[in-house]
């Protein structure tokens, strides 16, 4: 029989450290009822968090937090600990990072079959990882993808509000009352703050913002695209420099046929490496409307995952207000990207909302309408302004969507 006693300490010592004041907005969307859940999302953005609160909230149910990267957990299997831990009693399995240990799924499937009364949780950072690893567990998992921290989540920290999630078309209808009850916080100031610093939960606990950013950033290279798609060692220095490319484009787009020849690789080449920097959460693409994956391959626009990166990697022009086009069309799309949006011939961005299509405009405070004015359902998100009127809304309040 395994000791268990060194995983239950680790378990202790990880909820002695687990702030409990504030929760990801997924922690009131999952069904924690499900026998066998699955969450994953980039690295950062507190899926470690979100497991460890949960099971703060079940204390009197007997839970068992274990991570798959850990060198114990390595040398036993998560098979023969959680066989053990569900023999003396145990109802709930946390696997965090699942995907760092070979043969995770077979392992869960396994526990999942032999003790039907048992739940498991678990996480992944690398998506593509822990979806490739389900194809035995797809009839058997529900999954959930948590995303960076919204605007919305980052007022309610800074501020002690309790603002609620909006659907799209609650926000388009009355952003007016919206932006009225923000007033009181100065949204603007909040605003540049949060595209500089707000969209990682850990900043709750880290000085060094940054620094552990960027350490987060390198750890997505190495171990979600380059370990995960067993590339070679030189893989890294090819997806530091798309990375660079894209952190330095005041124009949010490449041409494939030049920057695959700057890097000395082929065009598929490059396209495998945006499809992986993609999936780590490193970069996002909006593909032309009607282009579907075509549109991924060229004609697409590319950003960072995050305007907090931008920031990070020190680069100065981003303070310049000439330079906030990229900065904020890649805010807007890191709160919307979920919801399906694409690049159409006029205006930025196009989003279907039920049977209409909704065309946005994207600019500062003096943004004109003339972009949209043959686009029937034209909206004008304006950066610096607090509130809106008719089809001009503070670009902000995208930040209320999840």
């Amino acid at each position: 029989m395994i000791d268990l006693q060194p995983f239950f300490e680790i378990h202790e010592r990880m909820l002695s450290s687990t702030p409990e004041s504030f929760k990801r907005y997924a922690y009131y969307r999952i069904n924690w009822e499900d026998r066998l859940l699955g969450i994953v999302g980039a690295r950062g953005c507190g899926k470690t968090t979100l497991l460890l609160q949960k099971i703060l909230e079940k204390r009197g149910v007997d839970c068992l937090y274990i991570s798959a990267d850990n060198p114990l957990v390595l040398k036993e299997s998560i098979y023969a600990i959680g066989d053990a831990f569900f023999k003396i009693g145990g109802k709930t399995l946390i696997v965090d990072e699942a995907h760092r240990q070979t043969g995770w799924s077979n392992d869960i499937k396994a526990l999942y079959d032999a003790h039907p009364t048992k739940q498991i949780y678990f996480s992944g950072s690398s998506k593509f990882s822990v979806l490739m690893g389900t194809a035995d567990l797809s009839r058997r998992a529900v999954l959930h993808e948590l995303k960076h921290l919204s605007f919305r989540e980052f007022v309610n920290l800074e501020t002690g509000s309790d603002f609620s999630a909006v659907s799209p078309e609650e926000l388009l209808q009355n952003h007016r009352v919206m932006s009225n009850t923000m007033l009181r916080f100065e949204p603007l100031k909040l605003f540049r703050e949060y595209l500089r610093v707000g969209s990682y939960p850990f900043r709750i606990a880290s000085d060094s913002y940054y620094e552990r950013l960027l350490n987060v950033l390198d750890k997505s290279i190495y171990q979600d695209v380059v370990q995960e798609n067993s590339l070679r060692g030189e893989a890294a220095s090819v997806a530091k420099k798309i990375i660079a490319f894209v952190a330095t484009s005041v124009v949010p787009s490449i041409s494939p046929e030049s920057l695959s020849r700057d890097l000395g690789i082929s065009k598929v080449t490059l396209y495998a490496y945006l499809d992986s920097l993609e999936r780590a959460g490193v970069l996002r693409r909006v593909p032309p409307c009607g282009r579907g994956l075509k549109g991924l391959r060229s004609g697409s626009k590319v950003f960072l995952g995050e305007t907090n990166i931008y920031y990070a990697l020190g680069l100065s022009q981003w303070n310049l207000e000439s330079n906030m086009g990229t900065i904020r069309e890649a805010f807007f799309v890191s709160q919307v990207s979920h919801l399906g949006i694409c690049v159409p011939k006029n205006g930025d961005f196009a989003l279907r909302l039920k049977d209409t299509e909704i065309v946005f405009e994207i600019g500062g405070a003096h943004k004109g309408k003339k972009q949209l004015r043959d686009v029937p359902n034209g909206i004008v998100l304006r950066d610096g302004i607090e509130t809106g009127f008719g089809n001009v809304v503070p670009l902000y309040l995208l930040g209320f969507l999840y």
